[in-house]
């Protein structure tokens, strides 16, 4: 079993030759997914997104690790009514938050008609100051065969929601890979650098897009102000939802049909946050029983 105290020095090393932004930083936490079944001291299964046409289930049938990686699963249910069965969402909410830093993960993610994977993060809230709720979306595959994208939400008390504006993403949220052929089989890094000034997103070491978040560089400060939702702690969260007429967003030529095949697999090798002084990680079950 991979322990994340030897390895320091070794990850290190390896980050830096891809050129990912360690900048003095150092591995605090993550997980290697080596065991037998999913670590609860560092993971929930979470309600974060729902579909009232889905079977969710949070057993062996949708979520495992195996082969030394967390395996999300959409498989047949065998309910007509609701004839896909998934997991909820594995996160950190009740274990772990952090605020600033560079986080990674090595995933084989699906890239594939109707499949709505993500790696995606939202105040904890044990540790959440902001009236209003960030969420930071590092990659969402829209039921694309060769692309995903990353987006900040802001979402406010009494049901306003704001997403940051394309302009303001620099050059775009989008990254297309440019040999996809067999993306769905290939494991690629994926990755997000949080400072208190601006956010960056990464595939293999390199940077594709970026967002300000200091509070010169407000997003529709007319309907929900200031960029302290931005500033929270944030918990870290997987999904391998699907497109379906139940969920409240649900873009006609994403849905899936009866013709995909599945299942959609959804293979995470490892997740890593590496931080240098300044830069802050919690965990609230800790805390709360201190």
């Amino acid at each position: 079993m991979r322990r994340i105290g030897p390895l320091l020095a070794l990850l290190a090393a390896a980050c830096a030759a891809t050129g990912a932004p360690q900048d003095g930083r150092r591995l605090v936490w993550g997980d290697e997914f080596d065991g037998t079944s999913l670590d609860l001291s560092k993971w929930r299964f979470r309600a974060t997104m729902n579909s009232s046409d889905c079977t969710y289930s949070n057993d062996t049938r949708t979520a495992r690790v195996e082969n030394g990686c967390l395996h999300l699963l959409v498989v047949p249910s065998g309910n007509p009514a609701k004839p896909q069965m998934l997991s909820r969402g594995v996160a950190t909410h009740e274990t772990m938050g952090f605020k600033y830093g560079y986080l990674e993960m090595r995933g084989r993610v699906p890239f594939r008609h109707g499949a709505w994977p993500s790696f995606w993060m939202t105040a904890t809230p044990a540790f959440r100051k902001s009236k209003w709720m960030a969420e930071i979306d590092i990659f969402e595959v829209f039921s694309s065969t060769n692309s995903l994208a990353y987006n900040l939400h802001k979402w406010a008390p009494g049901g306003k929601h704001v997403v940051v504006p394309r302009k303001k993403c620099v050059p775009s949220p989008w990254f297309t890979f440019p040999n996809a052929e067999k993306l769905n089989e290939e494991f690629h890094v994926y990755g997000f650098e949080w400072t208190p000034k601006e956010m960056s997103f990464w595939v293999d070491g390199k940077k594709y897009g970026s967002c300000p978040i200091d509070e010169a560089n407000d997003f529709h400060a007319d309907k929900v102000p200031g960029m302290d939702g931005f500033h929270d702690f944030e918990s870290v969260i997987f999904n391998n939802e699907i497109f379906t007429p139940g969920h409240g967003w649900c873009p006609e030529k994403c849905r899936i049909t009866a013709d995909d095949t599945l299942p959609i697999e959804y293979w995470i090798d490892w997740v890593r946050l590496w931080q240098k002084d300044g830069e802050e990680i919690r965990f609230p079950e800790k805390e709360k029983n201190r």
